[in-house]
């Protein structure tokens, strides 16, 4: 083998390595960004970025939401160790319900509580009083007029 061959060999393997390296930064564009990342040339390839980057961000917001959950409570747990906790002691039932019973409880007492704060509400002249008489409605609407446009009439034939 001569040397230049030997050099034309070397210069092969240097621009696929390129090319691989560039094929890998335009998939990495693509998967941070596919609208605006270059496409890869390959269905499948494009395909698979695109479930990967899918599946990626959809992890991350559940990696978020547990933590969120876990921030809450440590929290519960610190206020129920101290001396505000043992003064209210209900406060962390509230928060952190316990077992199935227990939040359907929280649940029912919530709903209970936003209807009964609605109904006084809505008795005390607030946003939902304007429209909770239909008859005074109809007669409010009944003065004024609509205008209907006719569609244009289009003869199939």
């Amino acid at each position: 083998m001569s040397s230049a061959a030997t050099l034309e060999v070397s210069q092969d393997v240097t621009t696929k390595a390129k090319s691989r390296l560039a094929r890998a930064a335009d998939s990495a564009k693509y998967l941070y960004d596919p609208k605006t990342g270059p496409k890869p040339t390959h269905y499948h390839t494009r395909t698979f970025l695109k479930s990967l980057r899918y599946f990626t961000i959809f992890a991350f917001w559940r990696l978020v939401r547990y933590a969120k959950y876990a921030a809450v409570g440590a929290i519960a747990a610190a206020v129920s160790g101290t001396v505000i906790g043992s003064v209210f002691s209900g406060a962390a039932f509230v928060v952190a319900p316990t077992g199935i019973v227990g939040g359907a409880t929280i649940g029912l007492v919530w709903a209970i509580a936003k209807y009964g704060f609605r109904r006084v509400r809505t008795k005390a002249g607030g946003r939902a009083a304007q429209h909770s008489n239909p008859r005074l409605d109809e007669k409010a609407d009944a003065g004024k007029a609509e205008v209907q446009r006719q569609p244009p009439r289009i003869e199939p034939w």
